[in-house]
């Protein structure tokens, strides 16, 4: 059976390490999936990112703030992936 993870990466050093996961898990589990959201490094070991990554890469305070709608439209619709699609981990 197919196990499905999801995976968030906020930046790209998450983005780094979450492409390493990614590659080291599948040399245990050739048919595992990834799910999630992420840049080049997890896209290029099979993630289709739910959205651009940058949309999370936010720093500062103002910059927050001035953000804050589509942070929070993106949280929503994060849950709602979780949610339906049931990943194992």
């Amino acid at each position: 059976m197919t196990k499905t993870i999801f995976i968030i990466a906020g930046e790209e050093s998450g983005d780094l390490l979450g492409g390493s996961l990614m590659r080291d898990l599948r040399t245990m589990e050739p048919d595992i999936k990834f799910n999630g959201i992420g840049g080049t490094a997890m896209q290029e070991q099979g993630m289709c990112s739910m959205f651009p990554m940058e949309e999370l890469s936010i720093m500062g305070v103002f910059e927050v703030i001035k953000h804050l709608p589509i942070i929070l439209k993106r949280m929503r619709q994060t849950v709602d992936a979780i949610i339906k699609q049931n990943p194992d981990i």
